[in-house]
């Protein structure tokens, strides 16, 4: 790599000199003189040191959310005390294990907690209410059952599912940028349809008269239904991800085709004897298994994408400086990331918390910014890689002073797109 303009190569990729020196290869000033790409102006010093993150609006979700999951259980819990813990405890445990599959997926860029349980208490506690609301309505408007349940359910049901990403991608910038993968969708369409299938289930156990008919009613949900909901409001989410990151009529259409499949498969579950005859249920439980576990696969595959995409990214990083090879090293390996954070103390385990953060949205963004081939980068994903990088600036030093360089395997660095230019400040 050749120097500025009176300056040398760097001896090493990642080593910087002195504080207040200019870095070797990387001027002050003007373009980057890195590989061809996009050549924009020198970032100013950043005025935080850690992202600014959405606060109020997820904490309002969790609010609102928690008010009427609270409505919606004292509703529900006026049956025998044996009954109702009976219920909570077997569809908590269900819902517990559908969150630690999310979990499982959520390692490489782990999402916010309260965007997390957000979603969750949006299920539980919003899109049940309204939706419980409006299909009463409907019922008692109508007198018809079969009608309610194969129209007013499908519809109302995964639309106010949905609306959660709507209210978070439209709402908030800051929010909108913690939905950057198709992890991110998987997660946060799961969780919200694991709160709405927790609270729906446990009111469906609970409207026999007796204990016999309950348990009857939780093993039939149990089988049939325990995870119907992730699986629908994962689809939508699926969609509404298709259409963030599309160009032109297509990032309406993507959301709408989620939206109208998720439509599509609840109508056919709550009318699968209608539409099929006595063999209907068995139909209908199949064709769900086969997209339940194509969900589970695309899941992990996402997953083991943004494993790969992070370590395809972390060695341009080195290569421009904005981590050292060092710090490459172990940020490349999950175990060796919690073993790091956990072995520090106070304010240096969030800053590096917050670090491995930064270089892991930074690297996916890269990714995605990688895999353009037509047109202008969006605004949006270039202001938030000038952020992300600025802020890898002022922690990189302050890391380095906290770990050293530690015995981590070094990271061999390479060439790739600036998508910006950035300069070093000590």
């Amino acid at each position: 790599m050749t120097g500025a303009p009176g300056y040398p190569p760097p001896a090493f990729p990642g080593q910087f000199p002195a504080p207040g020196q200019p870095q070797a290869g990387y001027p002050i000033q003007g373009p980057f003189p890195g590989p061809p790409g996009q050549q924009f102006l020198i970032s100013q010093p950043p005025r935080q040191q850690r992202k600014t993150q959405a606060f109020v609006l997820p904490l309002l979700i969790v609010i609102f959310g928690a008010i009427g999951t609270l409505i919606g259980m004292l509703v529900m819990l006026n049956r025998p005390p044996v009954m109702s813990l009976l219920a909570v405890g077997v569809f908590s445990v269900v819902a517990g294990l559908g969150v630690l599959f999310l979990k499982s997926l959520d390692k490489w860029e782990p999402e916010p907690p309260l965007f997390v349980i957000g979603a969750f208490l949006w299920g539980a506690g919003i899109s049940a209410f309204i939706s419980g609301i409006v299909n009463t309505v409907v019922l008692l408007t109508t007198e018809d059952w079969a009608l309610t349940a194969s129209y007013s359910a499908p519809l109302i049901e995964e639309s106010t599912k949905a609306a959660f990403l709507v209210v978070v991608l439209l709402t908030s910038k800051r929010a909108r940028a913690e939905f950057n993968s198709l992890t991110d969708a998987i997660i946060y369409g799961g969780m919200v349809g694991l709160g709405f299938s927790w609270i729906e289930n446990i009111g469906y156990a609970l409207q026999p008269e007796t204990i016999g008919e309950g348990i009857q009613t939780m093993l039939v949900r149990l089988i049939l239904v325990a995870f119907l909901h992730p699986m629908l409001t994962i689809i939508v989410s699926i969609g509404i991800w298709l259409g963030f990151n599309a160009r032109g009529a297509m990032r309406l259409l993507f959301p709408f085709l989620g939206w109208c499949a998720a439509v599509l498969l609840h109508f056919v579950h709550n009318t699968s004897s209608r539409l099929f005859g006595p063999n209907g249920l068995f139909i209908t439980a199949g064709l769900e298994i086969i997209v339940f576990t194509l969900l589970i696969v695309l899941g992990v595959m996402s997953r083991n994408r943004e494993k790969a995409t992070v370590l395809a990214q972390l060695p341009v990083l080195v290569h421009f400086g904005w981590i050292t090879a060092s710090q490459a090293g172990w940020l490349a390996d999950l175990g060796r990331r919690k073993a790091t954070i956990g072995s520090a103390q106070g304010q240096d385990k969030a800053l590096l918390r917050d670090f491995v953060q930064n270089a892991t949205e930074l690297a996916l963004l890269r990714g995605r910014l990688d895999k353009l081939t037509t047109g202008e980068p969006p605004a949006g994903w270039l202001a938030a890689h000038r952020e992300l990088v600025d802020l890898l600036l002022e922690q990189r030093p302050q890391v380095q002073r906290a770990l050293g360089e530690g015995s981590w395997q070094p990271m061999q660095s390479r060439p790739g797109d600036n998508w910006g230019s950035f300069a070093y400040r000590g």
